[in-house]
C-alpha cells in the first residue's frame, strides 16, 4: 500500500513540474512570438504592435466606436499609457476621438479612413507573418495546439 502511495505522490510531482515547464515555455514562447511581430511592424511600418492593436480593435467596432476604458480592456499589447498611445495616433490621423452623447466625460473613438487603410494593409502582412512563424508545424498540429489553448483559455476565463 505504501508503495501505490508514493507511486501517486511521485506521479503528482511529476505532473506538477510538467505543468510548470509548459507554462514557462508559453510564457517564453507568447513574449518570442511578440517580440517578433514588434520588430516586423517596426521595421515595416515604423510602427508598434500596440497601434495595431488598437487599429485592429476600431476596425473591427466599425462605426459605432469604442470608449477608451473598452478599448483598453481588450488590447492584447501593453496597456501602459494608453492615452499617450491614443493622443499620438489620433495627430497621425489614423483615429478620431468624439465625446459620447449619454456621457460627456466618456470619448467614443473612431478609426478614420486612413486608419482603416493602414489596418488593412498591416492585417495582411501581419497574417504573412504569422504563417510564416508557424511553417514548419502541420495543419493537425495547428488545429491541436488551437484546441488546447482554447481549453486553457476557457479554463481561465
Amino acid at each position: 500500500m505504501l508503495d501505490v502511495e508514493t507511486d501517486n505522490q511521485l506521479d503528482s510531482e511529476s505532473e506538477s513540474k510538467n505543468s510548470l515547464r509548459l507554462w514557462l515555455h508559453l510564457f517564453k514562447c507568447a513574449k518570442q512570438l511578440e517580440q517578433e511581430m514588434s520588430d516586423r511592424f517596426r521595421e515595416s511600418y515604423d510602427s508598434s504592435f500596440s497601434r495595431f492593436d488598437v487599429l485592429a480593435h476600431l476596425f473591427e467596432a466599425g462605426k459605432t466606436g469604442v470608449s477608451t476604458s473598452i478599448l483598453a480592456s481588450g488590447l492584447l499589447a501593453s496597456k501602459g499609457n494608453i492615452t499617450r498611445l491614443l493622443d499620438r495616433m489620433e495627430e497621425d490621423g489614423l483615429l478620431e476621438r468624439k465625446p459620447s452623447v449619454d456621457d460627456r466625460r466618456v470619448s467614443i473613438i473612431y478609426l478614420s479612413a486612413q486608419g482603416a487603410v493602414l489596418f488593412e494593409r498591416m492585417a495582411a502582412d501581419h497574417e504573412a507573418w504569422a504563417h510564416e512563424l508557424f511553417k514548419t508545424t502541420s495543419v493537425g498540429e495547428k488545429e491541436e495546439l488551437l484546441r488546447l489553448l482554447t481549453k486553457i483559455r476557457k479554463r481561465l476565463t
